[in-house]
Parts: C-alpha cells; sequence; structure tokens
C-alpha cells in the first residue's frame, strides 16, 4: 500500500490511498467464495457453482464488496503510517477500483491537535477577602421569608405588594409581535415587575382589562423592536394579597432549625460557603482565560462545528422561553452564530488543553468519583442512586460525565498549583 499525506487549515489531514492490484484480486476471490456459497444458479447445486459464473453475474456487487472491505483497511494503515489521530469520521471521495488496476481514494479527517504546553503551574489567580455582613444576612433572611409566603384569593383592587395573575399580550403599531402570555405572576410594584408594568396594575380588579403603554428596552431579545413604543394588553384572571411569615422562631422551623438564632447561624455558614464557592469558580475562570492566551493552536473544524450547534441551539431555546418568535430568530441566525463562534473556539481549545494538562499529570477519574457524583445528582432529585446511574449508563452518558469530571479534576488541580493573590 502507498499512501501521502497533506496538512491544510485547522487540522485538517488529506490523505491518498493506493492499494496495489493483488490486494484488489484476493479480497475479490474471498468475496466471491462468499457470494458462492449462499448464491443460487440454475443448473448447480448451491455452493457448487463455478467462479466465473458467479463474477459474471455478481460483478458489480462483488466490487462494492471489496470497497467496503478495504477501505476502512487502507485507511487505518495511512492513519498509523503517518501518525494521525483522528478526532472525527473521515470523508472518503475520489473512489477508484480496477480489478487489473488496483483501488485509490482519498480521505479528509480532522486530527487531535498538537499541543504544546506552555507553563501551566504557578499562573496568578486574583480573590478578594470576603465575610457576610449582617445586611447581606438579613436580605437572604427576606428570600427564605417569601419562600414561604401564602397568596390569598382577594376582591378588593391590587395593592402595592399584591399579585395580579394576568394574561399579556404585546403589540407595536397594533401588530402583535409575541405570543400571549397566559397566567403571568404580576407584582404590582414598579421595582419589582418588568418595564414598571406592576405599578400599572394599581387599582385594577379580577375580570379588568388596561393597555399599558412602555418603551422596550435595548436588550430586548427580539433587535428589530429594541427601543420601541410597544403596549401591554393585560387581563386580570385572578387577584392575590400575599401575606408574609414573621421572621421568628417559626420561620426557623420551616428552615428545619429549633430556633431563629440557630437559623441565623447556619444561613450565615451556607452565604459563607456560596461566597467561597464563587470565588472558586471566579479564579478557575481566570486560570482558564491564561491557558486560552497561552496556547495557540489549530482547532478541528469538525468539532468547533459541533459545539457551535450546541451553543446555538441553546441560545435559540432561551430565545424562545423569552417569547421571541421563530421567525425572527431565525432572520438574525447568522449574526448569533458569529457572536457564538469565538466562544465554540474557545471551548473546544480548552477542552484539548485540560486534555493535554491531565495527561500529563495523569489525572484520572475513578469509579468512585462517578458514584460520588451520580449520588449528589441523585440526592438532589430525591432519587435513588440505582435508578440515576442506570440511566446514564442507558443513555450513553457515563463517557461524556468522565470528561467533564476530569476537566473538573483538572482544574482543581491548577487551582491548587496557582499562586493566589488576595486583594484588599
Amino acid at each position: 500500500m502507498k499512501s501521502r499525506i497533506k496538512r491544510s487549515e485547522g487540522t485538517a489531514r488529506h490523505l491518498e490511498i493506493e492499494m496495489p492490484k493483488q490486494a484488489v484480486e484476493n479480497v475479490f476471490g474471498q468475496v466471491l467464495e462468499d457470494i458462492r456459497k449462499t448464491a443460487k444458479i440454475p443448473g448447480f447445486r448451491q455452493g457448487k457453482a463455478p467462479l466465473d459464473i458467479i463474477q459474471k453475474k455478481h460483478y458489480e456487487s462483488a466490487m462494492d464488496e471489496v470497497k467496503q472491505r478495504l477501505i476502512p483497511q487502507a485507511y487505518q494503515q495511512a492513519l498509523e503510517e503517518h501518525n494521525v489521530n483522528p478526532v472525527s469520521h473521515p470523508e472518503i471521495s475520489d473512489v477508484n477500483i480496477e480489478l487489473s488496476g488496483g483501488l485509490t481514494f482519498r480521505a479528509k479527517v480532522d486530527a487531535y491537535p498538537e499541543v504544546n504546553l506552555r507553563k501551566y503551574k504557578g499562573l496568578k489567580a486574583h480573590t478578594r477577602k470576603f465575610s457576610v455582613t449582617d445586611d447581606e444576612l438579613e436580605e437572604a433572611l427576606t428570600r427564605i421569608r417569601n419562600m414561604y409566603a401564602e397568596f390569598n384569593g382577594t376582591d378588593r383592587p391590587l395593592q402595592r405588594g399584591d399579585f395580579g395573575i394576568c394574561d399579556v399580550e404585546t403589540f407595536i403599531n397594533g401588530e402583535v409581535i409575541a405570543r400571549k402570555r397566559k397566567n403571568m405572576w404580576i407584582e404590582a410594584d414598579k421595582e419589582a415587575s418588568m418595564l414598571g408594568m406592576g405599578e400599572e396594575l394599581f387599582g385594577l380588579k379580577t375580570g379588568d382589562k388596561k393597555d399599558i403603554e412602555v418603551t422596550l428596552p435595548e436588550n430586548y431579545p427580539d433587535r428589530k423592536y429594541a427601543g420601541k413604543k410597544a403596549v401591554f394588553r393585560v387581563e386580570v384572571k385572578e387577584t392575590k394579597e400575599k401575606k408574609l411569615p414573621g421572621i421568628d422562631d417559626e420561620l426557623a422551623k420551616k428552615m428545619g432549625k429549633d430556633s431563629l438564632a440557630e437559623a441565623r447561624q447556619g444561613l450565615r455558614m451556607q452565604l459563607m460557603k456560596k461566597k467561597e464557592s464563587n470565588a472558586r469558580v471566579d479564579m478557575k475562570n481566570q486560570i482558564m482565560e491564561q491557558l486560552l492566551k497561552k496556547h495557540p493552536f489549530g482547532l478541528p473544524a469538525s468539532i468547533v462545528s459541533r459545539q457551535l450547534k450546541v451553543l446555538m441551539e441553546k441560545a435559540e431555546n432561551e430565545l424562545v422561553q423569552k417569547g421571541v418568535d421563530r421567525e425572527a430568530i431565525d432572520a438574525h441566525k447568522e449574526k448569533l452564530r458569529g457572536q457564538l463562534l469565538r466562544d465554540a473556539e474557545n471551548k473546544v481549545r480548552l477542552y484539548f488543553i485540560l486534555d493535554a494538562i491531565a495527561d500529563r499529570e495523569k489525572i484520572e477519574v475513578t469509579d468512585e468519583d462517578m458514584n460520588d457524583w451520580l449520588k449528589s445528582l441523585a440526592d438532589s432529585y430525591n432519587q435513588s442512586f440505582e435508578d440515576v446511574k442506570k440511566y446514564y449508563q442507558d443513555q450513553g452518558l457515563t463517557g461524556g460525565l468522565k470528561e467533564q469530571l476530569r476537566e473538573e479534576k483538572t482544574l482543581d488541580f491548577l487551582l491548587r498549583e496557582a499562586v493566589i493573590v488576595k486583594m484588599k
């Protein structure tokens, strides 16, 4: 076998592969023998027909089978010969096969990028000293208090702090620009509702309708309507009065504590852990930014394309959830694609950098690591560990989870090796 390789943009490799006449003849003979075993030829017992008759009758299908057998074999041999580690399926083209002339074809494949690791230990990560203030503690208690609020129906007009359960349509110049949103809970409060709409609910009762004029923000999801005047047509379906529990021992018991003092102490610890976790995430982000700057290299186009598709689908789903219609999303799809391309490239680049570091440092994910993560997930959804583990196995998700945990362990390693700079 002969093969040549050419490199092109990114990590694409172009292989030109040639199999000799003898290889084609040998496999062709094997294929004819296989066909003869089951072929039914008039005048001959099954499996006993002469090969020249089999060849004449099944030549085209036999040659197709030769290609199916030889191309993967030759492709794999060429990869090994040129030390190519593929990260995509090959694109096979220009296939030419002749019994008297051999087999030639081309294969294009994305290779694993060459990552020449630069310094990754001792990177600087900045953080600030932090603590939980009394104001933050009280704000957290207020949020918890709101979680245990009761909402009672009322016949009176809406007052500040009440809620209207409303159907809302959005119009510009009499044209509906977003699908009708039903049963929206809107607080009758200027600061607590979108675009100050809540303040316009003051005095309304169940069954009332009102057109509310607003100016859509510049960051409105559908850019063609950003900054324009619109009308929210609101129909109040129900009115609710919000009743908050007191900040006392009764609230503490709802939080699973014996006293308010114990609840405050436990909440302060939770807030501190949250700040510590956020600080770790921020420092890891700083490390990742430095790694990206230190490691420029070509990326596999197929992997970037796949990652971009994931980001596009996520962004489009988020826009749909915000009420943007599909037609408007499609009209701006190319612009969105351009905005997300850099994010996709960074995610792919970071994956290969962290993978190379993990290989060098021999960072691996154990069965215990996998089980601990799955147990934590099961607990958070009040599911059994066995059911969650079986789901991941049945859905083929364990490979992706293992990669994710390996990345996390590698980032934890880099953070341990980093120089932490405490700022005031």
